[in-house]
C-alpha cells in the first residue's frame, strides 16, 4: 500500500462520521418530596404521648410526675425513665412499668414513620425534655451522657 491509499482509506472514517448525527432528549421532570420525617415523628410521638403533661399530668403520667418531681427518678437520653437515688423499690417498679409502656407506644410510632425505633427514641428524649419546665429540678441526661437538673 502506498501512502496515498493509506491517507484516502484514514480519511474516510472522518468523512463518515461528518454524514452522521446523534439527536438525545431528555425531559427533566420536577420531583415532590415534601415529607418532612421530624414533623411527621414529632406527630405520632405527639398523638401517643398526648397524656404527657407537666403542667397537668393525668392517667397513669400522674405517678411519674411524682417521681420526677421527688428526684426518685430522671430522664435518660433515650427518653425512658431512670430511678434515682430517692427511688424506693416500689418507685422502680413503677418505673419499669411506664418504660415497657412506654417502649411500646415508641414502636408503633416508629412503625407508623417507617423510621428506626432510635431515631423515634432521640426525638421522644427531645420533646420529653422541651416539656419539662426550667426550675423544675427534674434530672435529665444530656446527648453525651452527663445529667444535669433543668
Amino acid at each position: 500500500m502506498n501512502i496515498r491509499t493509506i491517507m484516502v482509506v484514514g480519511a474516510l472514517p472522518l468523512a463518515l462520521a461528518g454524514c452522521f448525527t446523534v439527536k438525545t432528549e431528555s425531559e427533566v421532570k420536577p420531583i415532590h418530596i415534601t415529607l418532612d420525617v421530624n414533623l411527621k415523628v414529632d406527630k405520632e410521638i405527639d398523638r401517643a404521648f398526648s397524656d404527657v403533661n407537666m403542667s397537668k399530668p393525668s392517667g397513669q403520667f400522674t405517678e411519674i410526675k411524682k417521681l420526677l418531681d421527688s428526684q426518685a427518678a430522671g430522664i435518660d437520653n433515650k427518653g425512658t425513665l431512670v430511678a434515682r437515688e430517692k427511688a424506693t423499690d416500689d418507685d422502680k417498679i413503677t418505673i419499669a412499668e411506664a418504660n415497657m409502656r412506654r417502649t411500646k407506644r415508641l414502636e408503633e410510632v416508629a412503625k407508623t414513620s417507617g423510621v428506626s425505633i432510635e431515631a423515634v427514641r432521640k426525638r421522644s428524649y427531645r420533646k420529653f425534655e422541651e416539656k419539662v419546665p426550667a426550675g423544675s429540678k427534674v434530672w435529665i441526661q444530656r446527648e453525651d451522657g452527663t445529667w444535669y437538673q433543668k
